[in-house]
């Protein structure tokens, strides 16, 4: 009895409680039960579900990636640490531009009035940041107040100072638009010293901070105003890397002509094309984004369809948002892990004694020849790894000997969010955006009009009326054009006889082929006087500007009994 007592004693009383969670003394399956029973971490791992997408972000960063991050100084390098605001919050918009390019103009266009303290005119007139939100009244926030509200996604802007915080206030009112989608109106830039000098805060690391977050980038142009300071080119490399976030706006495009309007938009691309660095090039939308009437309407049906198309990528951010958060999610993780691994490497070629400032200088001014190694004994891409020469800037005030070494534990859990967890999180998105609402944009509306169209589901300005020409053309309005023809003694028009006529609409043949496969019901290679206003019936539909059905619509299917030439000639 003495030899249990003493085993005993070394086990907590909690353990006594439970005879067969007892550490097992022998074989190994007893003890593969006790650490079954006791919670193995990886049956943990698996365990766990998501509510939403929203509440999986936000338990992924907290307890996967922000360890990391804190561990090896990111939010220093990069940018500050997100919080939960930062994934729950409505989808935001951001609008860039130079002065007087019509962007507080295009926020009071979208609202259909004006925000509290919005003042537009020719000169610089919005000398802040203002978030324009949803609320219940009128309200003006002031920035030092807004940045400690946590349910706002501002909280850390307060690193800025108060510089910046005397500049930035959020503007509340009650609209439609606003429940679903929040809009940033930003300051003009301007030339000079001034918006260098005069602004007394980093003009460039707010819209930086401001770009990582957002949904979507509005960058505004003046068709008069389309030279790019260098000023207006600092802050577009400063949303660098949020490239896929930037629509560029052509505003005021009715105070051109036709021919004006082309030199101005590819004087525009040419501007853009030494400071915007990609292949591929970015979307423009021309028109006149305001309530003004045209004083040019030559391009009335351009500027239609690409204020739809604007229109339409706003109302549809709500149902995009999730995927977006993901992704900037998913693209922070893997800058972290690099990071981790660039800051390990360096810690880990320092000398131990002598020479280490030496060394120091010599690993910042090879730090894409660093780069190449971690990339190959990580296994690691390297268009993962942050801009050299910002980080070589960074590097030059850190003691390298100060870094942290990986964490094996903490990379393993980061590695387990990246390819077990968030491909979870990608499978519950779908679901969710289909009942996500749409933002209430009343320029576009859910219900079609001749003046707009949202365009999802395969609706445009071509379709959405295409069903009003599913009816049974008029038969006696073509019979004089049947019979000029020379229909042969059966009524039946032959396809030589009836080719000249069609080719007289100049629709190209593709069309004519298939406009001719819908109206030869009975496939026999001629057309009935109803085949032949069915041929003709999808003509004016096509140069209408409609597309074709696919297949010929039941209810126009050929008349059981259909009066023919012949019949009149008996």
């Amino acid at each position: 009895l003495k030899p249990f007592l003493r085993s005993q004693a070394a086990y907590p009383p909690s353990l006594l409680t439970c005879p067969w969670a007892r550490p097992a003394e022998g074989t190994g399956g007893q003890a593969a039960m006790f650490r079954w029973l006791g919670g193995d971490s990886s049956r943990q791992k698996d365990s766990k579900a998501f509510v939403d997408v929203t509440e999986g972000l936000q338990r992924l960063y907290r307890e996967k990636l922000l360890p990391v991050e804190s561990e090896h100084d990111f939010h220093h390098f990069y940018s500050p640490a997100l919080t939960d605001a930062d994934f729950s919050a409505r989808p935001m918009v951001l609008l860039i531009g130079q002065y007087s390019a019509g962007k507080s103009t295009f926020i009071r266009h979208l609202l259909g009035r004006d925000y509290p303290g919005l003042r537009i005119g020719p000169e610089p007139t919005t000398d802040k940041f203002v978030a324009v939100c949803n609320g219940t009244t009128d309200q003006v926030i002031p920035g030092n107040a807004l940045v400690v509200d946590k349910s706002m996604p501002f909280t850390q802007l307060s690193h800025f100072g108060n510089a910046f915080l005397s500049r930035f206030e959020a503007a509340k009112l009650q609209s439609p638009c606003l429940e679903g989608i929040t809009l940033i109106d930003t300051p003009g830039v301007l030339a000079g010293e001034k918006q260098r000098i005069k602004r007394g805060y980093e003009f460039e690391s707010i819209v930086k901070w401001f770009a990582d977050r957002v949904d979507m980038i509005l960058m505004l142009f003046d068709v008069s105003k389309l030279d790019i300071s260098d000023e207006f080119r600092r802050v577009i490399l400063a949303v660098k890397g949020n490239d896929h976030k930037i629509h560029i706006v052509l505003n005021k495009a009715d105070r051109c002509t036709t021919s004006q309007l082309m030199r101005v938009y590819g004087a525009m691309m040419w501007n853009l094309g030494k400071v915007i660095d990609t292949p591929e090039v970015s979307r423009v939308y021309i028109g006149s984004f305001w309530d003004e009437p045209l004083q040019n309407d030559e391009q009335r049906r351009l500027f239609e369809s690409e204020e739809n198309d604007l229109y339409t990528a706003l109302a549809q951010l709500p149902r995009s948002a999730a995927v977006r958060k993901l992704n900037d999610l998913i693209k922070r993780a893997r800058l972290a892990k690099v990071h981790a691994y660039l800051m390990d490497h360096l810690k880990r070629k320092m000398p131990s004694m002598m020479g280490k400032d030496k060394k120091q200088r010599e690993l910042i001014a090879n730090l894409t020849t660093v780069y190449q190694e971690i990339s190959k004994e990580k296994g690691v891409a390297l268009g993962d790894f942050p801009d050299p020469r910002m980080m070589q800037e960074k590097l030059q005030t850190m003691n390298f000997t100060k870094f942290s070494k990986i964490d094996k534990k903490k990379m393993d859990e980061l590695e387990h969010m990246l390819s077990i967890e968030v491909p979870r999180l990608l499978q519950m998105i779908p679901s969710e955006a289909e009942t996500a609402p749409t933002t209430d944009i009343s320029q576009v509306g859910v219900q079609a009009s001749p003046f707009a169209v949202m365009k999802v589901g395969g609706n445009t300005e071509s379709t959405v009326y295409a069903n009003q020409w599913y009816v049974s053309p008029d038969v006696e309005e073509y019979r004089a054009e049947f019979m000029n023809c020379g229909p042969n003694s059966q009524g039946r028009l032959t396809g030589q006889k009836a080719k000249p006529k069609l080719v007289e609409s100049k629709l190209p043949s593709n069309v004519l082929h298939k406009i001719w496969t819908l109206a030869d019901t009975d496939k026999d290679g001629c057309l009935t006087l109803y085949e032949y206003a069915l041929a003709m019936h999808f003509v004016k539909m096509r140069l209408d500007g409609h597309d074709l059905p696919a297949t010929l619509p039941p209810n126009m299917l050929t008349p059981a009994e259909e009066s023919l030439p012949g019949d009149d000639q008996d």
